[in-house]
């Protein structure tokens, strides 16, 4: 078999199976962490854990998505995008099948998803999907500043994404600049045969970044996120060891961040391994530490997936 046919059966085999093969990696993931912190211990903590407790997990995460929901809807509305509630709902929440891609670059799906089914230009979905990763990104650094403001934790991620962020925004908010670069992208090949499309995206994600759409998002997914931060604390607490809200909304926003710009399926490795380094720097017990980042990614991550995939397969065999 020569290379080339060796790269496109790869290639094939991550299209069809990419969530199975990247929930076959967390666990994968999973069994390194335990294993590393003593994997008796964290089994013991986990059999020990309350179901209650990951229930107000899976709780709290919920109404996070309905947060976003409401971000998501609010952007539409904002590029008079007319969908109905239920159909928006619809493909929200089914493009959380998508969470396990490098970047959540795969929840572009509902751009797809609404252009095939209700006829909206791809391009200006493509740019509510983009703000809503900057935002999540905006708050999640929110988060993460907390380490460096109370204590005094490195961190120099945080501070890179926030420069690129705020360096992204001032440049899409710099009309003139960015017409200019879409003008000139209109004679290279290949890409200027999309000019149109681009020209879209970039008129819908400039009234996506006027200041007053940006600070109702970013509440939004303050709100999101905070609560699964919140949701750390409580998992840290049922484990009987003394935590803050401050340390899990830390924990979380700085995992979360370093995931994401590890451009990971998911975050996989990246956010797990950040977020048990952090736990240790405070203090906490290996075991704890392994067995609350198992807990929370399922809690978050995987029951993201899952209720997308739940979604969508009720909406295909529904309709």
């Amino acid at each position: 078999m020569n290379v080339k046919a060796v790269v496109d059966r790869s290639r094939a085999i991550v299209r069809d199976h990419g969530i199975w093969l990247t929930a076959l990696l967390t666990v994968v993931v999973f069994l390194g962490l335990a294993a590393y912190t003593g994997l008796e211990d964290v089994t013991s903590a986990l059999v020990a854990l309350e179901w209650t407790t990951f229930g107000a997990v899976v709780g709290l995460t919920t109404v996070g998505y309905g947060f976003r929901f409401a971000k998501w809807h609010y952007y539409l509305r904002r590029l008079e995008i007319d969908v109905p509630l239920g159909a928006s709902a619809i493909t929200f929440f089914s493009g959380l099948m998508m969470v396990v891609t490098p970047g959540k670059a795969g929840e572009v799906w509902k751009a797809w998803f609404l252009r095939d089914k209700r006829g909206v230009p791809a391009s200006t979905i493509t740019s509510v999907v983009g703000a809503e990763r900057i935002t999540d990104l905006i708050a999640l650094c929110a988060m993460a500043a907390l380490g460096l403001v109370l204590y005094s934790r490195s961190s120099l991620p945080v501070v890179v994404v926030l420069a690129a962020i705020v360096a992204v925004v001032g440049l899409l908010r710099w009309r003139a600049a960015s017409l200019a670069v879409l003008d000139r992208l209109e004679s290279v090949p290949v890409v200027g045969d999309y000019a149109t499309e681009l020209e879209q995206f970039y008129e819908s994600t400039y009234r996506l970044f006027q200041v007053r759409p940006l600070t109702v998002s970013t509440v939004f997914s303050l709100a999101a996120w905070g609560l699964e931060g919140v949701a750390l604390w409580i998992v840290l607490e049922g484990f009987g060891v003394e935590a803050s809200v401050v340390i899990g909304l830390f924990v979380f926003g700085l995992g979360s961040v370093i995931g994401a710009i590890s451009m990971l399926p998911g975050g996989l490795a990246a956010a797990e391994a950040s977020m048990v380094g952090v736990l240790l720097t405070f203090g906490y017990p290996e075991a704890v530490a392994a067995a609350a980042t198992i807990v929370i990614r399922v809690g978050t991550l995987w029951y993201a997936a899952a209720l997308g995939m739940v979604v969508f397969l009720t909406y295909k065999t529904t309709r």
